[in-house]
């Protein structure tokens, strides 16, 4: 805890200074209004755990992206391996897979409109009128696939009563640049115009020791058009156009088997540091060539149109089309030679349609009951090319590590018959059709004590498909003879075609929640909520060439969820607090897990069951000083199976955060030093808990992360007159070194492969807002 240490004398050093020139005038912590049950209220008012930023709040704490976003939020964690393969983890469930088979399990939404596939899910955060993450089942708020919470980002709006003008420019090491903008134009008094967009590039920060492109690297562009147009004081209509490419570099999966080499001389070039630099690379004509590296492009549009009725009615409507097409292109055995490299070629597209009608009648009753539609169609290529020299030597045990690895070395000790190049493909395939009909209301039985109770029933109508082929005849290590072609990491389905089958579900999800407001500046609540996962018709290749496929339906996954919260704002609200703690019980849990050939998919883990608080504060005793944080506890635990007493995966037992931001009057300005540290305890990166008992190819458990922080500073100086500031700043401050993940593809062959977190950035910037 030294880095926690160092930052608090850092910020008591700069309290004495500030408190030095400190105004005493009345000061309050910053009210946020928020939209989760589907109406305006403060958030002492909504008796569910939910944690709101602003976007002056995100900027002042440097929030660009969902993965620094979950680090002040208690409950959420969230893994970037890159924009492709996210991981989005609430109260210790994780939505990550990018099999179009699957169903999220955290949905992320912009504006009401779900984004929750993982290929499409990460995106950039600018321009936003503020997030809000609302932990616990929230199906019947916000539709079938928020099981156990919904992220939703409120994005800003086009304004016709003024025009709006600001940009940034950021600079920093590792080659980091970063521009973003945004105008708001009134066209009239009824309509307006606002664009924003942002680039963002930085190079990667784990060394190429091979030459090129570093990995890890940042290559984005992303923007936004809003179209807002108000003929009456009763309709309002929003059209909104989102765009965002990504090109960044390779990741590092990095094998700690095998140092890195050169593949030449087989002279060792690097270490086992899981930190370090890598030697990865592409071969032989991969994907025509191309790089390591992501190529990715999601679009977006959606409608927003709302409909005053009456004194007490309303009339929402929510209207949406999405798009994803992803190619990524990564080197999964994490080491020089050329044992295998993947490729993953994912696309999807959804529409959906949502109407709401919403009652107010201002006095005990508030509801809303609606319909929605939903329809997504996609598919996850994955083309894979094995070198099968390399592989006999590596399944055989008789490769040499770490020194004498090259290919003229590996190549003379195989047999001369393998092939030097096998390639083969398998892709997985999913279409839904989804239609809800949902309903929530709030009765107030006294003005203290209200009840509220939601449902929502769906139905669901599902096509999964899988095919498999082999690319350049079969392989001669598995023993393919010219009547029998066979694969070596998977078998052909017959002629190489998909097959497909079809499944129906329906179910319903509920709520019921009491709350009592013991004062105006205190409310209690406690809640129990039904959660539900759909049905999963997962697949897998045949067990012989040209066979069927293997189709597995793993039942609906289910959630009971009991909560009980308390919020309060104190001292004129000068100090806020919120906590709540929670017990989850599952049934027919679904996991995923890294299968005999290297495939993430769907497992069904039987019982599983979380216990946990939370809790975060914001104290602002003068206009100058202001203190946050927030704890999170969960002990989430698999219930039987073969995982009994397994943690999840991504979860860590205890994280917090805690930060402050100290102001001073200081040539004409004032002079803001934000400090921040987080902190998580140890976790897994699997379920299996890469305990050597529950493997057969790995006898280290060393798949694993143990407990770490990051301090974290900023440095803001902005005139008491004109519209600038200026800004330095850095992240992971004491440098830390911390993996994002382990195992991977790699770990399903006995060579786990290991993924560096991110070092010590820092940087300046410029901003200007009118």
């Amino acid at each position: 805890m030294t880095s926690l240490k160092l930052i608090l004398l850092a910020s008591g050093a700069a309290l004495l200074a500030g408190a030095a020139r400190a105004d005493d005038a009345p000061a309050q912590v910053e009210e946020l209004i928020v939209t989760a049950q589907k109406r305006e209220q403060k958030t002492l008012d909504v008796p569910i755990a939910i944690t709101a930023y602003s976007r002056d709040s995100m900027d002042r704490l440097g929030i660009q992206e969902f993965e620094e976003l979950s680090l002040y939020v208690p409950g959420f964690e969230v893994q970037n391996q890159s924009p492709n393969n996210p991981g989005f983890v609430m109260r210790g469930i994780t939505s990550d897979s990018g099999e179009a088979t699957n169903e999220p399990r955290v949905s992320v939404f912009q504006d009401g409109v779900s984004i929750s596939k993982s290929r499409g899910s990460y995106i950039e955060l600018f321009d936003l009128e503020r997030v809000e993450i609302a932990k616990g089942p929230q199906s019947t708020l916000y539709g079938r696939g928020a099981l156990i919470g919904a992220v939703n980002l409120v994005q800003a709006k086009a304004d016709p009563t003024g025009w709006q003008a600001a940009s940034k420019a950021e600079a920093g090491n590792h080659g980091y640049a970063m521009f973003e903008g945004m105008l708001n134009m009134p066209v009239s008094d009824t309509f307006a115009i606002r664009v924003a967009g942002r680039l963002k590039k930085r190079d990667g920060f784990v060394e190429n020791l091979l030459g090129g492109e570093d990995f890890n690297s940042t290559d984005t562009v992303a923007g936004r058009v809003v179209l807002n147009w108000r003929p009456t004081e009763k309709l309002k209509a929003d059209l909104i156009v989102n765009y965002e490419r990504d090109r960044p570099s390779g990741t590092s999966f990095k094998s700690l088997t095998y140092a890195p080499t050169d593949p030449t001389t087989g002279a060792v070039i690097g270490d086992v540091g899981r930190n370090s630099g890598a030697a990865l690379s592409t071969s032989d004509g991969f994907q025509g060539g191309k790089d390591l590296g992501l190529d990715r492009t999601v679009w977006g549009a959606t409608a927003l149109v709302d409909y005053t009725i009456s004194d007490v009615l309303s009339l929402s409507s929510i209207t949406a089309y999405r798009e994803f097409d992803s190619l990524e292109i990564f080197d999964a055995d994490g080491f020089s030679l050329p044992l295998f490299v993947f490729a993953e070629d994912a696309q999807g597209k959804q529409s959906s349609q949502e109407l709401r009608l919403n009652y107010d009648g201002g006095a005990r009753l508030t509801a809303f009951a609606g319909v929605s539609y939903f329809h997504e169609d996609g598919f996850q290529r994955v083309p894979l090319q094995f070198n099968e020299k390399i592989y006999a030597l590596h399944a055989s045990g008789a490769m040499p590590k770490p020194k004498g690895l090259s290919l003229p070395t590996v190549t003379a000790l195989a047999p001369a018959a393998l092939k030097s190049v096998h390639r083969e493909t398998y892709a997985n395939y999913g279409e839904t059709t989804a239609y809800d009909v949902f309903a929530d209301a709030t009765y107030k039985l006294t003005d203290q004590i209200e009840l509220t109770g939601g449902i929502r029933y769906s139905q669901e109508d599902k096509t999964s498909g899988y095919g498999a082929r082999l690319e350049n005849g079969g392989s001669v290590l598995a023993g393919s003879t010219p009547a029998l072609a066979r694969g070596l990491f998977l078998q052909p389905t017959a002629g190489g075609v998909p097959e497909y089958k079809d499944l129906s579900d329906s179910g319903l999800t509920y709520r019921v929640v009491g709350r009592y407001a013991v004062s105006e500046q205190l409310s209690l609540y406690a809640s129990y909520a039904r959660g539900r996962r759909p049905k999963v018709l997962t697949v897998g290749a045949p067990t012989t060439p040209g066979g069927r496929v293997r189709f597995s339906e793993l039942p609906a996954e289910k959630v009971d969820s009991y909560e009980a919260g308390a919020k309060s704002e104190l001292f004129e609200r000068r100090l806020t607090l919120e906590g709540s703690v929670y017990h989850y019980s599952y049934d027919n849990f679904q996991t995923s897990v890294l299968n005999a050939a290297g495939q993430i998919v769907a497992a069904n883990a039987g019982e599983a069951a979380a216990t946990g608080f939370e809790g975060q504060a914001n104290f602002r005793p003068t206009t100058n000083v202001e203190v946050f944080g927030t704890y999170a506890y969960n002990h989430a635990r698999f219930g039987n199976g073969i995982f009994k007493d397994n943690s999840f995966r991504l979860s860590p037992d205890h994280s917090f955060s805690l930060g402050a931001r100290f102001m001073a009057q200081v040539a004409g300005g004032t002079l803001a030093f934000i400090p921040t540290y987080t902190w998580q305890s140890k976790i897994f990166f699997e379920a299996n808990n890469d305990i050597p008992a529950l493997q057969t190819n790995d006898l280290v458990q060393d798949e694993l992360q143990e407990s770490y922080g990051l301090a974290n500073l900023r440095v803001t100086y902005k005139p008491a007159t004109g519209p600038w500031q200026v800004e330095v700043f850095a992240t992971n401050l004491l440098d830390e070194d911390y993996i994002k993940d382990a195992g991977n593809t790699g770990g399903a062959f006995g060579i786990p492969t290991f993924i560096a977190g991110e070092p010590r950035y820092y940087g300046a910037s410029f901003s200007i807002r009118y």
